[in-house]
């Protein structure tokens, strides 16, 4: 999804953004924070989302890769929803046309990176902190790894590069059809499909609805399809959450509807 992001100049200012599964009730997101403070004072942080569903990697997935390319080039965002922290997945850096990722090789970084984006395991000491908790990388590894991209310490010296392996349980979309890779606070059910794939209408748990231009093109009630925010295909209920009335789970599949068939 970085493909159309624009080659600006790097800000002159370091920024760091942040998204966990970390809450705001706990010191968790403010250690992460005080730790680049401490390591990258000039650096700004922009907190993106601490809500994610609690281990929720293809969540974190989506918001981290729909909210990115806002950004400058030379961001740096730190991704933590990590499951698996302590055990075998890698810690990595990843580069992605201009902008870095931090965090665990689970699956978060695999809308914004293809497997052959560069990527570093994070095994130096500078890029960590000088003891590391086993259940807490976010502060140990990955904010220290962030600060040290910030104050313009050689990536390339994180450690060896490596072949990103964290995947999402959907895998890799074939041309022509998509899924249901995310919810959203409304409950509208979004998919990966492109608008150039979807033709005039979609098919969906049974239901055909044409693809219309905004919530207002149904009435109250209605099941719709449109074009989303991230220019992928939407599936909604005007005043209601498609969600709970379609309810249907994430990997779903959403087929453009063949000619002739009726809406419903």
């Amino acid at each position: 999804m970085l493909t159309a992001l624009s080659a600006e100049a790097e800000p002159a200012m370091a920024i760091i953004t942040l998204t966990t599964d970390f809450g705001t009730r706990d010191g968790y997101v403010g250690a992460v924070k005080g730790v680049i403070a401490r390591l990258a004072p000039d650096t700004t942080i922009v907190d993106i989302a601490h809500d994610i569903p609690r281990g929720d990697v293809a969540h974190a997935a989506w918001v981290v890769s729909t909210s990115c390319q806002e950004f400058p080039h030379g961001t740096i965002h730190v991704v933590v929803v990590d499951p698996g922290v302590g055990g075998a997945r890698h810690e990595v850096i990843v580069k992605v046309v201009g902008h870095w990722f931090v965090g665990p090789d689970n699956g978060a970084f695999a809308y914004v990176a293809e497997r052959v984006s560069d990527a570093w395991a994070i095994e130096s000491a500078a890029f960590r902190a000088k003891r590391v908790n086993r259940t807490f990388h976010g502060r140990d590894i990955f904010a220290p790894a962030a600060a040290a991209i910030a104050r313009g310490v050689d990536v390339t010296s994180a450690g060896p590069m490596v072949r990103l392996t964290g995947a999402l349980p959907w895998g890799t979309r074939a041309r022509g059809q998509g899924r249901i890779v995310h919810v959203d606070h409304y409950g509208n059910l979004v998919t990966d499909l492109p608008p150039g794939e979807a033709g005039d209408a979609v098919t969906v748990a049974g239901h055909t609805l044409p693809i219309v231009g905004t919530y207002e093109d149904v009435a109250p009630g209605e099941l719709l399809a449109y074009v989303g925010s991230a220019r992928t295909i939407e599936i909604a209920v005007r005043d209601g959450r498609a969600d709970a009335r379609l309810d249907v789970p994430r990997g779903t599949v959403v087929l453009p509807a063949a000619v002739g068939e009726p809406y419903r």
